[in-house]
């Protein structure tokens, strides 16, 4: 009978990997990722922005959701990147018998694909469904799933968490004069 992985198979880092420079990738990868997202919503996905991202604006300043914001982005991290990505990449080890990028990249997606919206299924059930605002969640949402995944697999998970935040840094601000 073959012997499940260790955990340690998975390779999986909590500081960041490459010290400073996995901290600037994360730092840049988010800020530029926080943009795409508010120019996106500007102008591309305008017409399918959740009211609820509308009332926030309205009512908080930038500093206050940025702060609540970095609280959520805490949370998601800890449920997806901290918990759910390790596990997924070590089911994918134990079911397959193999390693590689390939299981990295797989547990990566199915983490933001399919972990993210059972996490944020209170959100996803509060949307007006159409083919566009499934797009705008795909290439949002989905995509930014994707990026902290891999920020978290290969600079280490505190640069997963950082890059999150650094999204909201760009986000925000950017929301309130677009």
């Amino acid at each position: 009978m073959a012997s499940l992985p260790a955990f340690s198979d998975i390779d999986f880092s909590l500081l960041p990997r490459r010290s400073l420079r996995s901290l600037g990738i994360a730092v840049g990868a988010g800020l530029a990722f926080g943009a795409w997202m508010a120019l996106a919503d500007a102008s591309i996905f305008a017409s399918v922005v959740p009211q609820v991202q509308h009332d926030m604006v309205a009512e908080a300043g930038p500093l206050a959701r940025i702060a609540w914001f970095a609280r959520g982005a805490l949370f998601d991290e800890v449920q997806l990147r901290l918990i759910a990505l390790p596990l997924v990449t070590w089911l994918l080890m134990a079911l397959t018998k193999r390693r590689g990028d390939w299981v990295h990249w797989l547990a990566v997606l199915l983490t933001a694909f399919v972990a993210y919206p059972l996490v944020a299924h209170a959100y996803f059930a509060g949307l007006d469904w159409s083919v566009l605002a499934a797009l705008r969640e795909v290439t949002l949402h989905a995509a930014a799933g994707v990026l902290w995944g891999w920020l978290c697999w290969r600079h280490g998970w505190v640069a997963g968490l950082l890059g999150h935040i650094a999204a909201h840094v760009s986000l925000q601000p950017l929301l309130s004069v677009l």
